[in-house]
């Protein structure tokens, strides 16, 4: 498993038991060079108008802060965090292409 997904899987299994049938989608942006560095790449959280940034990852030792809506699009815009945005919209998931391959719709269009 790698080293940055351990602390992702405690962040998603954290937020208490949910009794009703799962149907949000989650949305995960990794960086690219998420792997280098480890468990301490910044993770910003965002779920039904709530946001939490960990500026050390979710394993380091500061608390995660609560961004103002101007640090929320800087945030944003950078490249170097693992971005996990719950979204509570459901649609289709996947589509089975036929080949032995399976496409997975993460942003399905509008109606």
């Amino acid at each position: 498993m790698r080293s940055w997904m351990l602390p992702l899987l405690l962040l998603l299994t954290s937020c208490g038991p949910r009794w009703e049938p799962a149907s949000d989608t989650v949305h995960v942006f990794v960086p690219i060079d998420a792997e280098t560095q480890g468990t301490h790449v910044p993770v910003l959280y965002l779920e039904k108008g709530h946001a939490l940034f960990f500026p050390e990852g979710v394993g380091g030792r500061s608390r995660p802060v609560e961004p103002r809506p101007s640090e929320l699009v800087a945030l944003g815009q950078r490249k170097d965090i693992v971005i996990i945005a719950v979204d509570s919209v459901t649609g289709p998931r996947a589509e089975d292409l036929g080949d032995g391959r399976t496409r997975y719709i993460t942003h399905p269009g509008g109606s």
